[in-house]
C-alpha cells in the first residue's frame, strides 16, 4: 500500500481525529457560507464558534442517545417531545450565547435581552437557531449511518468469505482422504500379488501425500502442478491393472505461470479410472486433455464404460463429482461450465475454467 494511502486509512482510523475534522470543516465552512449573504468572514466565525458548544452538545445527544432509544424503537411521542423540548432549550442557549458571548465580540456594546425576552419569543427562535442547530446534527447522523452501514457490509463480506473458506477447507479435507484411500487400495491390490511394482507406486503415493499435504494449502497452485498430480495417479492406476489400459495423457499449457484451485480437477480423472477398470473383457481407454489457452482452462476426460461402470457411473452421484461442483460454485462462480455427456459405453467430462 503506498505510503499515502497508510497516512490516510490511519487518520480514517482515529475516530476523536474524524470528529474533530468534522467540526472544524462543518465550522468553517458554514462561516464562509454566511459571509456571502451578510457579515465579514470573521463575524461569522465568532458566531459559529460561540454556537459550537451547543451544536456539539445537542447532536451528540440526538444522535447518539435519543435516535437509537426512540426513533428506532419507535417511542413515537417521547421522541417528539424530547425533540419539541431540546430544539426550544438549545435555541435559548444559542441566542444568549450570540448575545452574550459573539456579539460583544464582534461588535463591542450591544443592546442585551433577558432570558424572559430571549424565551417568549418561540417562533423567532424556531426561525432563526432551529435550522442552524439541527444541520450539524444532520450531517453527523447521515455520516454515522453510512458509516455503519459499510461497517455492516464489510462484516457481512468477511463473514461470507470466511464462511467460504471453511467450506472449501472442508471439501478439501474430504478430498484428501478419498485420494489416499483410493491409492492405498490400488498399493494392497499389489502387495497381495506381490508386485514388482509395489515400490514404485509408494513411491508415486509419497509424491502425491507430499502435493496434497504440504503444497494445497495455498488457495491457488499452479496448473503444472496439479497436472503432475494427475500423471502420478494415472501411472499409479495403469501399474495396479499391468497397464492393462489404453491410456492417453497430453497437455497443452500456455502459460506456465497459470494457477487454479487446489485439487479441483483430480476428481474428474478419479471419474473416469474408477469406472472404466473395474471389470469387463476388453482393454478400457482412457483419454485425458488437459489445455490452458488465453486465461482458460479446459480439461476434458473420456473413457470406456466397464460392465460394472455402465450401471454405477453417473455423472450426478459419487462423492467426487457431488465434491466438486460444490468448490466450483465456491471458488468460481459463474466463471466455469462443467459439461457432462454420456452413453451405454462411454463418458465424457469436459470443465472450462476462467482463470
Amino acid at each position: 500500500m503506498p505510503a499515502e494511502l497508510k497516512f490516510v486509512d490511519k487518520v480514517i482510523s482515529v475516530r476523536w481525529l474524524n470528529h474533530f475534522l468534522f467540526w472544524f470543516g462543518l465550522t468553517l465552512s458554514t462561516a464562509y457560507h454566511g459571509s456571502l449573504f451578510g457579515g465579514t468572514f470573521v463575524q461569522n466565525l465568532a458566531n459559529m464558534v460561540s454556537l459550537l458548544p451547543i451544536h456539539i452538545t445537542t447532536a451528540y445527544i440526538i444522535v447518539y442517545l435519543v435516535i437509537p432509544n426512540f426513533l428506532f424503537r419507535k417511542k413515537w411521542i417521547p421522541l417528539l417531545l424530547i425533540f419539541i423540548a431540546t430544539s426550544y432549550v438549545a435555541s435559548v442557549i444559542s441566542r444568549l450565547l450570540i448575545i452574550y458571548v459573539a456579539e460583544p465580540i464582534v461588535r463591542g456594546e450591544v443592546d442585551f435581552e433577558s432570558l424572559w425576552q430571549i424565551m417568549s419569543d418561540p417562533f423567532y427562535l424556531l426561525q432563526v437557531y432551529v435550522p442552524s442547530l439541527f444541520l450539524p446534527t444532520l450531517l453527523l447522523f447521515l455520516i454515522k449511518m453510512t458509516k455503519e452501514r459499510f461497517s455492516h457490509r464489510n462484516l457481512e463480506a468477511q463473514l461470507i468469505k470466511e464462511k467460504q473458506a471453511s467450506e472449501i477447507s472442508f471439501l478439501k479435507a474430504q478430498m484428501n482422504p478419498h485420494l489416499l484411500f483410493n491409492t492405498l487400495n490400488n498399493i494392497y491390490s499389489l502387495a497381495q500379488l506381490g508386485s514388482k511394482d509395489t515400490p514404485e507406486m509408494i513411491l508415486k503415493l509419497s509424491e502425491i501425500m507430499d502435493y496434497t499435504l504440504y503444497e494445497c494449502n495455498e488457495d491457488r497452485v499452479l496448473v503444472t502442478k496439479e497436472w503432475a498430480l494427475i500423471e502420478n495417479y494415472a501411472d499409479l492406476e495403469a501399474l495396479r491393472f499391468n497397464e492393462r489400459v489404453d491410456l492417453i495423457l497430453s497437455q497443452n499449457i500456455d502459460m506456465s505461470e497459470a494457477v487454479v484451485a487446489p485439487l479441483l480437477l483430480i476428481p474428474i480423472v478419479e471419474n473416469a479410472f474408477k469406472y472404466s477398470l473395474t471389470g469387463g473383457e476388453k482393454t478400457p481407454v482412457i483419454k485425458i486433455n488437459l489445455k490452458v489457452k488465453n486465461g482458460i482452462l479446459e480439461l476434458k476426460t473420456w473413457n470406456t464404460k466397464s460392465l460394472v461402470g455402465r450401471n454405477n457411473q453417473s455423472g450426478k452421484n459419487g462423492i467426487g463429482i457431488e465434491n466438486l461442483r460444490k468448490q466450483l460454485s465456491l471458488q468460481y462462480p459463474n466463471r466455469h461450465k462443467l459439461k457432462i455427456e454420456e452413453t451405454e459405453s462411454d463418458f465424457m467430462v469436459k470443465l472450462n475454467i476462467e482463470l
